[in-house]
C-alpha cells in the first residue's frame, strides 16, 4: 500500500469521515490576509498562516545554519522557554547546528484541532508548525529535539517540565536555558486567571510614527497617532507577564530539582531600541518590564555562580521580524526604514542568535559584556551610521507623508513569511491535506 493511500486511510479511520469528505478537508490559503488597527497605533493583526511555507521556512533556516559546518552531537542539553518564537527557535536552530546540543522547547502554541469549523483553529499555529519541522530536522542530525506545550507560568506545567528534563535527557540535567518568551498573557496562579501585558509608554502620552496599509492603487502614507500612557495597574500586569519575577521561578524550581548542570548558564533575550522608539520601548511599559528582567538575571548569575559555578546574561537583541514585530505600535514603521538603511547587515533572528554564540559561546570564546553587564546584540543597529540616516528619515517622513512604497513591500514581505507566506518552493495555489501537513513524526 503506498504512503499516501496509508495516510488518507489512517485519517479515515481516526476521524470516521469517508473518502470524499475528508477530500473536501484539504485547505488552499494563496495569499498572506491582515490588517492594520488604527485604535493601536496601526499595529498588524494577520488573519491567518500557511503551515507548510511556516514548516518550510524553519526547514530551510536549519539548512542554513549547517551550511559549511561539520556537526557532531553532543552532550550539551539545552532548554528553551518560547522554543518557537522568533529568537527562540533561532536560538534551537543556532544550538543544534553549531553546538551539537540537545534541546527541549516548551512554549504555548495552538495545536491542530482538526474538528474544528474554523480552518485556521483546524491547522493551529505558526509556532506549532515551525517546533515541529525544526524537530524533525535536528532529529535527522542525531540529536534529541522534543516539546512541551504549556503555559510556562503555569506552576504544574513547570513541574512537567522538570520531569521531562529528567526523563529525556542523559544525566537529567540541563547545561544551559534560553528565555526567549514573549507571551502577550500569563496565568496568574493566585487568582487562575490570565493577567496581559499593555503595549503603552510610560508617565506621558506619546506621539508613534507608524503608516498606513497599501494596495494596488495607493501607497502607504504616514500617520502619527498619540497613545495615551499606561496605569500603573498596567505598569504592574506588564511587569508580571514580561518582567523577572518569572524567570527566577523557573530557575529557583530548576535548582531545587538539582536539574542544572554544573556551569550552567541562562541566556534572556531582549530588546532595548533606540531613540527614535524608547517611547514604547525603553521608556514603555514593556521597557520598565524589561528592566525588572536585567535586573533579575543579574541576581541569578551572583545565585547560580553560587550554586553550581554558573552564569547568567541578559542579552540585548537587534531589531528583527518576528511574528511579535508587526503588533507593537511603531516597530514596522521603524523596522521598515531600518531594513533599507542596513540592507545585507540586517539580521533576522538566525543571523543573530549564531552571531551570539559563535562570538561568545563556543570554544574558548568570552562573553563580551557593557559596562550594565549585559551582551549588545544590537550594536549594529544603535550604531551611528544607522542611527543617523534614520533620525534623518523620521525627520522627512511628517504626518501624511507618503511612505516609501519598496520598504513598505520589503517589511511586509518578511513579515509574511513569518507566517508561511513568500517562502521559496511554496505553491501557494495548491491544496493541502490538514492530516499530512499536522501530523507529528515519532
Amino acid at each position: 500500500m503506498s504512503q499516501l493511500r496509508q495516510m488518507l486511510l489512517r485519517c479515515a479511520v481516526w476521524s470516521g469521515l469517508s473518502w470524499y469528505t475528508r477530500h473536501i478537508m484539504e485547505i488552499v490559503l494563496p495569499r498572506f490576509q491582515f490588517r492594520f488597527m488604527k485604535a493601536q497605533g496601526n499595529v498588524i493583526f494577520p488573519g491567518n498562516f500557511h503551515p507548510v511555507g511556516t514548516q518550510r521556512a524553519a526547514e530551510q533556516m536549519v539548512s542554513r545554519a549547517l551550511e559549511g559546518r561539520s556537526h557532531q552531537p553532543s552532550s550539551a542539553r539545552w532548554l528553551l522557554v518560547g522554543g518557537s518564537g522568533g529568537f527562540g527557535s533561532a536560538a534551537r536552530v543556532a544550538l543544534g547546528c553549531d553546538l551539537g546540543a540537545h534541546t527541549l522547547s516548551v512554549s504555548y502554541d495552538g495545536q491542530p484541532n482538526p474538528d474544528s469549523n474554523n480552518k485556521i483553529r483546524k491547522i493551529g499555529s505558526p509556532g506549532w508548525h515551525r517546533n515541529t519541522a525544526i524537530e524533525r530536522s535536528l532529529r535527522g542530525l542525531g540529536l534529541h529535539a522534543s516539546s512541551l506545550n504549556g503555559d510556562a507560568f503555569d506552576p504544574a506545567f513547570r513541574r512537567e517540565t522538570v520531569e521531562a528534563i529528567k526523563e529525556r535527557f542523559d544525566g537529567g540535567k540541563i547545561d544551559g536555558l534560553v528565555w526567549a518568551l514573549a507571551a502577550p498573557r500569563g496565568l496568574d496562579p493566585r487568582t487562575g486567571k490570565p493577567v496581559s501585558s499593555v503595549l503603552k509608554p510610560m508617565g506621558n502620552a506619546a506621539t508613534i510614527r507608524t503608516f498606513t496599509g497599501a494596495d494596488k492603487d495607493q501607497d502607504p502614507v504616514v500617520d502619527a497617532p498619540v497613545l495615551e500612557p499606561g496605569t500603573p495597574e498596567e505598569a504592574i500586569r506588564t511587569q508580571f507577564v514580561m518582567g523577572g519575577r518569572i524567570v527566577e521561578q523557573w530557575i529557583d524550581l530548576l535548582a531545587e530539582a538539582d536539574v542544572l548542570a554544573a556551569g550552567f548558564t541562562l541566556l534572556t533575550i531582549s530588546y532595548r531600541g533606540g531613540p527614535l522608539n524608547e517611547a514604547i520601548y525603553h521608556k514603555g511599559l514593556i521597557g520598565l518590564a524589561k528592566a525588572e528582567l536585567e535586573f533579575y538575571t543579574r541576581a541569578l548569575d551572583k545565585s547560580l555562580a553560587d550554586s553550581v559555578g554558573g552564569r547568567a546574561i541578559a542579552v540585548e537583541g537587534p531589531a528583527v521580524v518576528t511574528e511579535a514585530s508587526g503588533g507593537i505600535p511603531g516597530v514596522p514603521f521603524y523596522m521598515a526604514l531600518t531594513m533599507g538603511i542596513m540592507k545585507e547587515r540586517f539580521e533576522d533572528p538566525l543571523d543573530s542568535m549564531r552571531r551570539m554564540f559563535r562570538e561568545n559561546f563556543i570554544g574558548e570564546a568570552v562573553p563580551t559584556l557593557d559596562e550594565e553587564g549585559l551582551l549588545r546584540m544590537d550594536d549594529r543597529e544603535l550604531s551611528e551610521e544607522v542611527q543617523a540616516p534614520l533620525r534623518e528619515l523620521y525627520e522627512q517622513l511628517t504626518l501624511g507623508a507618503t511612505f516609501p512604497r519598496d520598504r513598505f513591500d520589503a517589511f511586509m514581505s518578511e513579515y509574511a513569511k513569518t507566517r508561511g507566506f513568500n517562502v521559496q518552493g511554496v505553491d501557494y495555489d495548491a491544496p493541502f491535506d490538514t492530516d499530512a501537513v499536522c501530523r507529528i513524526e515519532a
